[in-house]
């Protein structure tokens, strides 16, 4: 497909999304933090509904990025993400969901942002970025998604994307209640939820009651250097994610990949992938908490090298409508930061943000954010005695989500 044919359709779905609205019977509190593309959520239409169902969602942060010590930078740049849902009722026993997400990452230049202890991806097609978030691709997400159900409470669904999220670990940190309204990446990023923008997805899932057992084909490698374009999908590896609503507030997911050639730079790699998360999200007199627990693994297949584990904690409080405090620790053993070998390095942040409501639909948030970075004496003499980094932002919102019927 051109890229003259990409952007047209994207443009059609903005205007599409820029139609007045009309309220449905929704939650007026609903937000799209727990949104899973591959997921296990879809609009609820009621058994008369008919004809389209389109949503939209956007976060726009503006952020001014200070990362202290010899390997530190300082960046002002804007991202985020814009999506546009469409869901139509088929017949009453199955819906067809579409999702189009784009980002305005790609304009920030290729090579990110400064954000210590961060790896991942290529700015240039020959060099590894470190102390850097690479930007996300235009394209964050196609995907088509086609839902049964059957008697009693069990569906099953089928997902195509170019690009799609694979059945791996937790929600992206975008999408996560916890983790939505941090301005910055977190550094365990390609240990849990790198693979939200996949250039080609295969998914096939069936849930009954609380469980819900996804298979995915995918493409094993990882966007490119290119922002704007689609990657070519070659659906050569393996994803398999089983999810457990245990109650109201708790959900658990573990889940399992191989993935062949992820990095351009080390075409001959490819990983063991493992995770295992808990997100809890509850109420209380005092405010809610959104948290996510997750653990992930990655392994070099055929080698003798020790597996790369990393730990996150990241935490979302809402007192009200106006205040929210953020909290995140993350652990990562990693190799990439320097040629001399792997080390346990971790990354501690506390924020807070205040918001104002804009009124028709919009908020504006005004935040800070303190990251304490901690590494071995090893790696003092690179980074000095404390990398650290400071991070204001300004986050506009969209939300709820807007909806109307066609």
């Amino acid at each position: 497909m051109s890229r003259f044919k990409l952007v047209t359709a994207a443009a059609a779905l903005l205007a599409l999304a820029a139609t007045p609205v009309f309220a449905q019977d929704m939650d007026p509190s609903m937000d799209m933090s727990g949104h899973d593309m591959s997921g296990m959520d879809h609009m609820n239409m009621s058994a008369s509904d008919s004809g389209w169902h389109v949503m939209s969602h956007a976060v726009l942060n503006f952020v001014a990025d200070d990362q202290e010590g010899p390997r530190g930078g300082s960046k002002t740049f804007a991202e985020g993400m814009f999506m546009v849902m469409a869901s139509r009722r088929l017949d009453d026993r199955t819906d067809l969901d579409l999702n189009l997400m784009l980002s305005p990452d790609a304009f920030m230049g290729k090579g990110g942002y400064p954000l210590l202890l961060q790896t991942g991806e290529t700015a240039d097609g020959v060099h590894h970025l470190v102390d850097a978030q690479h930007p996300h691709d235009l394209f964050m997400g196609a995907t088509a998604k086609l839902t049964h159900r059957f008697d009693g409470d069990t569906r099953a669904f089928v997902l195509v994307g170019w690009p799609g999220e694979f059945g791996f670990g937790p929600t992206a940190f975008m999408h996560r209640a916890s983790g939505e309204n941090f301005p910055t990446a977190p550094i365990t990023h390609h240990w849990l939820d790198s693979g939200h923008i996949t250039m080609g997805v295969v998914t096939a899932g069936v849930a009954k009651g609380p469980l819900q057992l996804e298979v995915t084909q995918f493409t094993g490698r990882e966007p490119d250097q290119y922002r704007f374009n689609l990657d070519t999908p070659k659906l050569d590896s393996t994803a398999v994610r089983l999810t457990w609503s245990i109650n109201d507030s708790l959900t658990a997911q573990a889940s399992w990949a191989r993935q062949v050639s992820p990095e351009q730079l080390a075409p001959d790699e490819d990983l063991q992938r493992r995770s295992l998360s808990f997100d809890y999200n509850h109420a209380f007199k005092a405010g809610t908490l959104y948290s996510t627990l997750a653990y992930g693994r990655k392994e070099i297949e055929h080698s003798g090298e020790k597996p790369a584990d990393a730990y996150l904690f990241e935490n979302t409080f809402k007192f009200n409508e106006k205040w929210m405090a953020l909290g995140r620790h993350e652990r990562v053993y990693n190799d990439e930061l320097v040629h001399t070998g792997a080390y346990w390095v971790a990354k501690t942040e506390i924020g807070a943000i205040r918001t104002f409501d804009l009124g028709h639909d919009m908020t504006l948030g005004l935040g800070l954010v303190r990251q304490f970075n901690t590494v071995p004496d090893a790696l003092k003499p690179v980074y000095g005695d404390h990398p650290n980094g400071t991070v204001a932002f300004f986050q506009l919102k969209i939300h709820p989500m807007s909806g109307m019927k066609m």
